[in-house]
């Protein structure tokens, strides 16, 4: 009991540091991330490709998020501010509050943080603040975060939140190296295919709804996607 009592303490006098930051401009849904009566979202997108260190040759060519750089006028340089943001040394605190402050705002029983809808973890320094972010974060039990990566030397290793959901992003020619760490840290694999097929012992995301279906925040263990 004290020991809670003790981490309260601590999280409170962190908390108390990020008053003066200044919110962050975040994303509130996509196509599939649609809020309802119980889940809201926030989304925090990078520039694609410059972002990800780890892209293999098949992401690159099918990436949507790139499509969506060169389809809108806005999306690019709003995803650049956000780069240089993320660069700053207040980025810990300025996503902290810009994190409470919503969930602050709302009753719904869940709020999840989708970290890059588009771009990665493009260094360890970046990888360490958002792991801040969530231990600070953890106050309010409702916050949930996750990612999909290709990034993973920046977590080998690293034991992960209990408020983090890290789905490996897999294709077919992601390196035998990379998938080795895949293994020894048992995380959770998201790949995408042309069509699936039967017998696979992967389970199939068919949704258009994620608020609905939430298997990527729950601990469904392998989860794959056709190519949309």
């Amino acid at each position: 009991m004290n020991n809670n009592k003790d981490i309260k303490k601590k999280l409170a006098e962190r908390l108390e540091l990020v008053k003066a930051a200044e919110i962050l401009k975040v994303s509130r849904q996509n196509k599939k991330l649609v809020p309802n009566e119980k889940t809201a979202f926030i989304i925090w997108n990078l520039p694609a490709i410059k972002t990800c260190p780890y892209a293999c040759p098949n992401c690159k060519a099918a990436c949507y998020a790139r499509k969506a750089e060169q389809a809108y006028p806005d999306c690019l340089p709003a995803r650049e501010r956000n780069f240089k943001d993320s660069l700053k040394a207040d980025f810990v605190d300025r996503m902290t509050k810009t994190i409470l402050t919503i969930a602050k705002g709302t009753r719904k029983q869940e709020i999840i943080v989708r970290i890059h809808e588009s771009g990665d973890f493009y260094n360890k320094e970046y990888t360490d603040k958002w792991l801040a972010i969530m231990d600070n974060c953890k106050i309010d039990k409702r916050i949930k975060f996750i990612a999909y990566t290709k990034s993973f030397p920046y977590f080998d290793g690293v034991k992960l939140p209990k408020n983090f959901s890290l789905r490996a992003s897999v294709w077919n020619d992601t390196k035998p190296e990379m998938l080795e760490i895949i293994r020894r840290n048992n995380w959770n694999i998201y790949t995408a295919v042309e069509k699936f097929e039967t017998g696979d012992k992967f389970t199939r995301c068919r949704c258009s709804d994620c608020a609905t279906c939430g298997k990527c925040w729950k601990n469904y263990k392998d989860i794959r996607c056709e190519i949309h």
